[in-house]
């Protein structure tokens, strides 16, 4: 009995949320909160009630800063493989 010869090898279908849109938009988004945790810990470390708290928007800043490289280099290696 033979192999059947026709398979079909064609392209991963992308979930929506690993689109090439999608992770633009969320690349922006990430860029927005950088900027706001930034504010953040500019106005958090000139008041000297609250600097304790200056620890939120520093992790705030380094997580979305963390996902925008993650989010970018995953396009860079999708785009490099076409």
């Amino acid at each position: 009995m033979q192999l059947e010869q026709t398979l079909f090898f064609r392209k991963p279908i992308t979930p929506w949320y690993d689109s090439t849109i999608a992770c633009w938009t969320l690349i922006t988004s990430m860029i927005f909160v950088f900027v706001f945790a930034i504010a953040g810990i500019f106005v958090g470390s000139g008041n000297p009630e609250f600097q304790e708290h200056v620890w939120f928007p520093g992790l705030l800043s380094f997580l979305s800063l963390f996902l925008v490289v993650k989010v970018f280099l995953r396009l860079k290696r999708r785009s490099s493989k076409n």
